[in-house]
């Protein structure tokens, strides 16, 4: 494994559940993602891609900080992946949106990795990392938290 892609699974484990302030987690590719996905073994993971012009993704974004306050990090990992293609416009959101999770900037191959044709897209996978939720369009916070604590309550066997 390359050593920028294990600083960046430590990093995206190692994220306080907490954390009040918006941060930039840097550039990630597709196969990173999938890195940190297998790396998060033994804990739910939310993959949010959105982008800072997309509507729904405004109105779900506060949903989703809501509901990473509510799990335990050792439990459910939250990352967000801005889709975002200009990186002024990325900055900005970032910086003024209270994420308390990693939120990175795709890399141009990342859609084609996670089949990403709309957003907002919410990928979750199980503790045994593998894809129990697809979900393209506005993902209510209630359905989100339904979904998480369906597979806290009911890992694989």
């Amino acid at each position: 494994m390359r050593l920028r892609t294990l600083v960046l699974l430590l990093a995206l484990l190692a994220w306080p559940a907490g954390r009040a302030a918006a941060q930039d987690a840097g550039p990630i590719t597709g196969q990173a993602v999938l890195d940190a996905i297998v790396a998060a073994q033994g804990k739910v993971v939310v993959v949010d891609f959105f982008a800072s012009w997309c509507r729904p993704c405004l109105m779900e974004i506060p949903d989703f900080i809501e509901a990473r306050k509510h799990y335990p990090a050792d439990k459910v990992v939250f990352i967000g992946i801005s889709l975002d293609q200009d990186q002024g416009e990325y900055f900005r959101f970032v910086k003024q949106t209270p994420f308390n999770f990693p939120v990175h900037l795709a890399d141009p191959d990342v859609m084609a990795t996670f089949g990403v044709k709309m957003i907002p897209k919410t990928l979750i996978y199980d503790v045994a990392g593998q894809q129990a939720v697809n979900h393209s369009g506005y993902m209510p916070g209630e359905q989100l938290r339904r979904a998480v604590d369906g597979l806290l309550a009911d890992p694989p066997k």
